[in-house]
């Protein structure tokens, strides 16, 4: 049979072009995995209060959602963390497979969506995703820093973070020290006293109008539109200009007139330098089954076209 092989050079060709096309597609057909993805059957469920605090937080939002879920099968632990703005619940199933698992996820949001409506109106729509090996931890990481750690630094290191997070195969960019942007007002406390105000004048003033309120509707040339008042603004002016909202004002008093408004960035919590220079590390955490070698090929490429735009800013 060997000799017959041997002496058969056509089929012999054939055989080993068919090899080796079967080789190439195989190989082109692997994944390129620093791990193998492994469902760990976590889910993680972070939902944002803006400006409350920590108490505020656990009670009108971790709480209300805790309870909503206890009575989903399968749970192996709840695990809830409640700080300033921020409420996370991290929700741990049993090792069941993977269709179950997929119902289960499918209860926990339909749950999730229920307890919406009872939370304040203020909180934002939670986040619910699972967390595997792919997007717990970061298969990049990039480094943004510059000479001052100013609003310069701030807004680009967000710009390339969304830029990170439209490179197919992201899942997600976990920033740190990248200071959200606030407004800040600073009261005269002797300016209140004068006047007969306490700090909460000023909170309750800023609470009422600082937000986006739904109107109702109303019918025009036979079209129902929907009528919203826009409240947030992020310019110092217009909140130094509104009326403060107080019984014991004999007359209208703004905020300007007691307070100094100014923008600002929130307090740094986490810092992060680069040979002696303010920086915003991003971390990159890849989908599940996308290619690690082609995803880290195409953030290089994007780091070498932002680093070629000189303007103050150094990409790594």
């Amino acid at each position: 049979m060997l000799i017959k092989l041997i002496k058969n050079h056509v089929f012999t060709n054939l055989s080993f072009a068919l090899v080796l096309l079967i080789g190439f597609v195989s190989y082109k057909n692997l994944p390129r995995e620093q791990e193998p993805t492994v469902n760990f059957n976590w889910i993680q469920v972070t939902t944002i209060y803006p400006g409350a605090s920590a108490e505020d937080v656990e009670q009108k939002v971790t709480l209300p959602m805790e309870e909503a879920i206890e009575k989903l099968q399968d749970m192996k632990f709840v695990s809830s963390n409640s700080r300033e703005s921020i409420s996370s619940i991290l929700i741990r199933f049993q090792d069941v497979g993977e269709r179950v698992f997929d119902k289960r996820v499918s209860d926990l949001r339909r749950e999730i969506q229920n307890v919406e409506d009872k939370l304040p109106i203020e909180v934002e729509r939670p986040l619910i995703y699972e967390i595997t090996s792919s997007n717990a931890f970061p298969s990049a990481t990039v480094l943004v820093h510059a000479a001052a750690n100013d609003e310069n630094l701030r807004e680009k290191a967000r710009s390339v973070e969304r830029d990170l997070a439209r490179i197919e195969g992201v899942d997600r960019v976990q920033a740190t020290a990248l200071h959200e942007p606030e407004i800040q007002i600073r009261f005269d406390v002797n300016k209140l006293q004068t006047l007969g105000l306490s700090p909460l004048d000023i909170t309750d003033t800023v609470r009422m109008f600082f937000k986006d309120i739904s109107a109702g509707s109303a019918n025009i040339a036979k079209e129902r539109w929907l009528v919203r008042v826009d409240g947030t603004t992020v310019e110092p002016s217009v909140i130094a200009n509104l009326p403060i909202m107080s019984p014991n004002l004999l007359h209208q008093i703004r905020v300007g007139e007691v307070a100094t408004v100014s923008r600002a960035r929130a307090k740094a919590d986490k810092l992060v330098s680069y040979q002696g220079r303010p920086a915003v590390m991003l971390a990159i955490m890849k989908r599940e089954k996308s290619n690690t070698l082609e995803l880290v090929q195409k953030i290089n490429d994007y780091i070498n076209e932002k680093n070629s735009n000189a303007d103050g800013l150094s990409v790594i």
